[in-house]
């Protein structure tokens, strides 16, 4: 039932509809399922005749120069990436779009020129975005007069307590600053296999490929350290709140997950446990 709810919120974003036939089986949209790029199976519609790709919703980057000018690779955590009006390095889109354990599976010619990526292994792919952007960084990324919606829901697995909210802690999105072992303040999760729903990476694992997949002028150039680099990805990892693609803008477009009534999974643990102060 929560796919169904994304699958219809998002042809409401996509403008498509998803068409049920008896005879023919099912007209996928244009996007389609949840998916996972760098999966031994990305399990993409294949009975429509239309052919998918699975691409990757995770916008996080790696300013890899930030060191040699002087400022901390770890500093900002979301960095504008490398054709969309930044110099981030995509940690898990783009050309490492195979890295991404979060996508949704995309008919390939189905999305505009003016919101596609034409990277190498993510190329016609949407443009991934962050949902808490600000809206600098959103018309950078995503262009002027754009929205991102985020793509799936958070589940209750994916919600930390923590107890600097509130009057006597609040339950909220875990992030990648909240891992153990990482000069995390919080030190709220292992960011294990099952620990939580939808949590980007889960171990870290990718985040070491990525990290070792650097060219060494990056280590040796740009005097970064290895320790640094891959203390800055783990930092960058998400759950499903900080996920999405950039969308066009305009009457009748809006993201289902951003409307005023919308409660999410963390804000609903609140509610029933009559957490005061959580906003």
């Amino acid at each position: 039932m929560r796919l169904l709810k994304i699958l219809l919120g998002h042809t409401v974003v996509f403008g498509v509809a998803i068409l049920v036939s008896s005879s023919c089986g099912v007209n996928y949209p244009p996007t389609a399922f949840r998916c996972s790029p760098g999966g031994d199976s990305p399990n993409c519609p294949t009975e429509s005749g239309a052919v998918y790709q699975c691409c990757s919703d995770d916008p996080a980057a790696l300013d890899l120069r930030s060191s040699a000018n002087g400022g901390d690779i770890d500093a900002t955590v979301s960095p504008k990436y490398q054709g969309r009006g930044g110099t981030g390095t995509p940690i898990f889109s783009g050309g490492n779009n195979p890295l991404s354990k979060s996508g949704m599976c995309v008919q390939v010619g189905s999305v505009p020129p003016t919101l596609a990526l034409a990277d190498v292994n993510a190329a016609g792919c949407p443009i991934p975005c962050n949902p808490s952007w600000g809206t600098n960084d959103l018309n950078a990324v995503c262009g002027q007069g754009t929205i991102c919606c985020q793509t799936t829901e958070i589940e209750f697995e994916d919600c930390v307590l923590d107890p600097n909210m509130g009057d006597n802690g609040c339950y909220r999105p875990v992030v990648g600053t909240d891992i153990m072992g990482t000069n995390s303040s919080t030190n709220l999760t292992n960011w294990g296999g099952s620990k939580h729903a939808t949590h980007q990476d889960p171990s870290g694992t990718n985040c070491e490929v990525f990290v070792a997949g650097l060219p060494s002028s990056v280590y040796s150039g740009q005097g970064i350290d290895p320790g640094d680099a891959l203390r800055a990805c783990y930092h960058r990892l998400t759950v499903a709140d900080r996920r999405g693609f950039c969308l066009g803008g305009g009457p009748g477009v809006f993201c289902p997950l951003a409307q005023p009534n919308y409660r999410d999974a963390c804000e609903q643990r609140n509610d029933l446990e009559l957490r005061q102060g959580c906003g």
